[in-house]
């Protein structure tokens, strides 16, 4: 691990100390021109139009077309931390402007992490499930930038992607994989951002190929802010309480407004910026798709207030302490989008494009997926922990809850390498996991989570309250009381139980938990729209079919189909046909 540690005992003291990580400087990572990041050329409010000029799509300009850089291999955590010490975002934390991201100490557990995360795709251990070989340098590149040519390809990833969440015990769900797989959705759907302007696919390729070559970190804004969520966003109040395109410049567009939520943000290199869920008809100026380095100008970060407070140790918070994902408000302040940046404009046409395409790789679907097992994983595991440490499982009751969780885990990790199993070709030659089986599993997650999180809270009672803290264990006059009071069933000491107790309450009781409950419940939208979506996509010939042989009577009853020998020999997944709309019935966009 590249990160200090703390030097005291793991039950004493605050949680490592982040004071030695120096501001460094730095060369940017990003592609600029003028080798400066773009100023934003403010213009008077008053009179400003949400629609901006008509473009005439002129050819790019060599400004706006940066050379290509030389291509840096997978980084490490030390990198990592560097230049993210060498950006200065505007990022404010309980009122106060955070001027050094890297030495704030709310910051020092998560920032912890995600270096580990860096780390770990060059340990000797794992390089060759976290990385591949790029086939025009040879450099070792991050697996989550790899296209599925192949279901060789589509197994490494998973093994990748499910090796990253098991780090983090599926409690960082906007870990650096995330949005690497969703920039590899933006070049695989270049052919269709290019049906505006040429442009606009050529930018999305080289996107992808920037953040990949240069290992970045990413974080991304999606869903517009719930202010009056009756009316679309050029109805609302003031036109640019959604983030709109306010108008053009010779060096790109201006955009103005918010955007929620952008987790991960303070330890972010870059922002995506994507619409989500549907944009209405009318409002083609908020249908802008574009990523620029997060200390853009302009560009404003609200965090909430922190559900894991500086100071924390790892025995007392053994997972908020380290995991904990800073969301925030994104505020755009007039912020200059470069061309070279820019992958939908807002022109007429830009809201029917994105809400045909989201520019997500089908191998997104699989890092949530990885990520959500991992959780449900370790959250089944703390539920039959507890019962065995307090001798409880030899009750019938307790027996019966935890054979349901156990049956919960094992359809979710049906469906998920289910899903792997009946991968197949798509016409481009991309492979792609079954999607229909996918989105099963996503379905399914979200109640599983809440009922494994309901079972620990019933199993543990009291026993959450019953965890002297690291202070206590430390304090010789007490050690002995705490040693022979709080130890549980016959061979578990106290020490091993209160540690079990205080994991269990970071993932069921503390603000954590609850916090990623609701992650887990709303982080792909509306659960009623996401489930109604899959009714809509899903391919019912063949259910259809057995109907109708079992309506035809007597007539048919050996006309039975015979299932395919090999799994691999299922037919292709149907593209999965999403709802796009957030607003009501009266102004859903059309499909």
């Amino acid at each position: 691990m590249t990160c200090g540690s703390s030097n005291s005992r793991w039950w004493s003291g605050s949680s490592p100390s982040w004071a030695s990580i120096r501001r460094w400087t730095g060369s940017r990572s990003w592609p600029n021109a003028s080798g400066s990041p773009p100023r934003s050329r403010r213009a008077p409010r008053a009179g400003d139009s949400p629609r901006g000029k008509e473009p005439s799509s002129p050819e790019p300009h060599p400004a706006h077309r940066p050379e290509r850089e030389d291509v840096v291999p997978a980084r490490t955590g030390k990198q990592y931390l560097d230049n993210l010490a060498s950006l200065d975002p505007e990022i404010y934390l309980n009122g106060r402007r955070i001027r050094h991201v890297t030495e704030e100490p709310v910051f020092a557990g998560p920032l912890r992490t995600v270096a580990e995360q860096y780390d770990l795709q060059l340990d000797p251990r794992y390089v060759d499930v976290c990385t591949y070989e790029s086939p025009t340098t040879g450099e070792r590149l991050s697996r989550s930038f790899q296209p599925c040519r192949s279901k060789e390809d589509l197994v490494a990833k998973r093994r990748h992607f499910k090796l990253r969440a098991d780090h983090t015990f599926g409690m960082m769900g906007r870990s650096p994989d995330f949005m690497n797989a969703f920039v590899l959705g933006w070049s695989n759907n270049a052919h269709i951002f290019g049906e505006l302007d040429a442009r606009f696919g050529e930018n999305a390729r080289r996107y992808y190929e920037h953040v990949r070559d240069h290992d970045l970190f990413l974080t991304h804004v999606l869903i517009n802010p719930a202010i009056d969520r009756s009316k679309t966003s050029s109805q609302q109040e003031d036109p640019f309480l959604h983030l709109g395109k306010v108008r053009e410049t010779d060096e790109g567009i201006v955009v103005r407004g918010a955007k929620m939520l952008s987790t991960m943000a303070p330890f972010a290199e870059e922002l995506v910026v994507v619409p989500f869920g549907g944009i209405a008809p009318g409002d083609d100026d908020y249908a802008v798709v574009f990523a620029v380095p997060i200390d853009t100008p302009g560009l404003k970060f609200i965090c909430r207030e922190p559900v894991a407070p500086a100071g924390r140790t790892e025995f007392d918070h053994p997972l908020s302490s380290r995991f904990e994902e800073m969301d925030c408000i994104a505020v755009f302040d007039d912020v200059l989008v470069p061309w070279d940046r820019v992958v939908v404009d807002g022109r007429p046409g830009s809201r029917d494009l994105v809400n045909r395409v989201l520019g997500n790789d089908p191998s997104v679907l699989v890092v949530n997926a990885c990520r959500s097992l991992a959780s449900v994983e370790l959250l089944c595991g703390v539920a039959t922990k507890i019962a065995d440490a307090t001798g409880i499982d030899n009750f019938l009751h307790v027996q019966e809850k935890l054979g349901d969780l156990l049956a919960r885990l094992d359809t979710l990790r049906t469906l998920f390498h289910g899903a792997e199993a009946l991968a197949a070709p798509l016409p481009d030659g991309t492979w792609v996991p079954y999607m229909p089986g996918l989105m099963a599993f996503h379905m399914q997650t979200a109640p599983t989570h809440r009922r494994m999180v309901e079972v620990i809270q019933i199993l543990a009672a009291g026993n959450f309250f019953y965890a002297p803290s690291g202070g206590d264990f430390a304090n010789e006059e007490l050690r002995p009381f705490i040693d022979r009071f709080v130890r549980g069933r016959p061979g578990v000491s106290a020490e091993e139980r209160v540690r079990l107790f205080k994991l269990a309450w970071d993932v069921a009781g503390d603000g954590f938990g609850q916090r990623l409950m609701q992650y887990v419940h709303y982080y792909s939208g509306d659960p009623v729209r996401l489930t109604a979506a899959l009714y809509l996509s899903a391919d019912k010939t063949e259910i259809h079919r057995t109907v109708e042989r079992a309506l035809a009577g007597s007539e048919r009853s050996l006309d039975i189909p015979v299932s395919p020998e090999r799994l691999e020999m299922a037919p292709p997944p149907p593209p999965t046909k999403p709802l796009t709309g957030m607003y009501p019935a009266k102004s859903q966009p059309s499909s």
